[in-house]
């Protein structure tokens, strides 16, 4: 880690992944850890008085880092994995993916904010087929709308979890990974039979989806199910069903759902659980929003036919 300034200051988050980071000046931070994927969600700012420059120090041991931060208004310099990085001055939302193994050493402005993700290692690496992945690029300062706005729902999705939310959480990023791949190189179009799911693995995914829907759903489960990477499933699911495992999953728990209002006399506190929704509230909410009715009033239209 170079220390070309001599003033370093170090964050006491408890986040060994953060603390090793190097600043002029400490910035103030906001934690949240997704704990089911892992993924380490912080956002910093006040790194000193606006007008000043400060610096980030970061080694390549830590693992793979997605930010997104606005402008300062003045250049940003410095070295992304040994090479000489300079951005003019700008106040302008950019994305930065800085992999593992690719050390940092930026000098920018002290009013600059960012929202980051660490990612577990390896996490990354599963959102894409082994025989087609390859090392992730860094990608620098991208002004592309599409991962701030990703990188946003997926901030929403970690700090507020919803219905759903680890399925939700792995969907974006993979979509994520997908488009920091597409910055360092043009993917060619899949062949057909690279998105063909045979109806032998497509049944066992479903049966599997049908015997947990009363717990969390992951996508690297059902990728194993089908015997496949994470990247492929996902592109041969929606083919063959024309709805992505997210959307699929989350339409069989409100189908379950409606099914044991009309069979069961489950109190819904519990019927919600048993379709694997975190409480009563979000059934109800996905409920009302899917058919236009609340389900005690489905349930009593149902009893009176």
């Amino acid at each position: 880690m170079r220390t070309s300034v001599k003033a370093i200051e170090h964050t006491r988050t408890g986040h060994a992944a953060i603390d090793r980071m190097a600043f002029r000046n400490r910035p103030q931070v906001d934690i949240h850890l997704h704990a089911q994927s892992g993924i380490l969600l912080y956002r910093m700012e006040n790194y000193g008085e606006v007008g000043s420059m400060t610096f980030v120090q970061r080694d390549e041991h830590q693992p793979d880092l997605l930010f997104m931060s606005r402008g300062a208004g003045v250049a940003a310099t410095g070295r992304i994995g040994g090479d000489r990085v300079e951005v003019a001055a700008n106040r302008m939302l950019r994305t930065t993916f800085i992999p593992t193994g690719c050390d940092m050493d930026l000098r920018f402005g002290a009013a600059a904010r960012s929202t980051n993700l660490l990612f577990p290692r390896g996490y990354l690496d599963a959102m894409t087929a082994p025989e087609k992945s390859g090392p992730i690029s860094p990608v620098l300062y991208s002004s592309d709308d599409r991962l701030p706005r990703l990188i946003k729902l997926l901030e929403q999705e970690i700090v507020l979890p919803g219905f759903a939310s680890d399925l939700l959480v792995e969907s974006l990023v993979r979509s994520l990974v997908v488009l920091i791949k597409q910055r360092g190189q043009q993917i060619a179009p899949a062949a057909p039979d690279r998105l063909y799911m045979s109806p032998a693995r497509l049944r066992r995914v479903i049966d599997y989806i049908e015997s947990h829907l009363n717990q969390p759903i992951h996508l690297a489960e059902l990728a194993q199910t089908a015997g496949m990477s994470i990247f492929h499933f996902c592109r041969t699911f929606k083919c063959a069903t024309g709805a992505s495992p997210y959307h699929y999953v989350s339409q069989r728990r409100i189908e379950r759902g409606r099914e044991l209002l009309a069979n069961s006399c489950l109190p819904i506190a519990e019927l919600a659980l048993a379709c694997g929704f975190s409480n009563q509230s979000h059934f109800t909410a996905a409920f009302s929003k899917e058919f236009g009715i609340s389900p005690n009033r489905y349930r009593r239209s149902v009893a009176n036919r």
